[in-house]
């Protein structure tokens, strides 16, 4: 199983098959994880200018700490936007977005889910 830095090293591959960001909300992340590419891990686990940039991608309420991301991890606020973006355009012509726009992506975004994290498409598995 890939480990946390491979997995942000493919950040930057996954952002190109997916849906286009706005505001530069993922930029920021790729590039804390460039400046960190190449250092050892206990480097990167010290650097809290990294993790600033981490922390700040996601809306979680800071009075709490979540213990639990295993079975209960926040979605970052990047995700959060597309989904509302994506909720406007299906509630604007539900009938016509769902089955018009949406429907005929899914094995398309699928494909390109799966060639950006290095796996088949039918272990790629795409929810709510």
């Amino acid at each position: 199983m890939p480990g946390r830095r491979t997995f942000l090293k493919s950040l930057g591959f996954s952002t190109a098959a997916v849906v286009p960001f706005r505001d530069g909300g993922i930029e920021h992340i790729l590039a804390a994880a460039r400046a960190v590419s190449g250092m050892p891990p206990e480097e990167v686990a010290a650097d809290e200018d990294f993790w600033r940039e981490i922390q700040t991608a996601f809306t979680v309420d800071r009075t709490l700490i979540n213990l639990n991301n295993g079975g209960v991890s926040p979605s970052p606020r990047v995700v959060q936007d597309a989904m509302r973006r994506y909720l406007e355009i299906s509630n604007s012509a539900p009938a016509y977005s769902m089955w018009q726009i949406l429907e005929p992506q899914i094995e398309s975004v699928r494909s390109r889910l799966s060639k950006a994290f290095g796996c088949d498409p039918e272990e790629m598995a795409m929810t709510k």
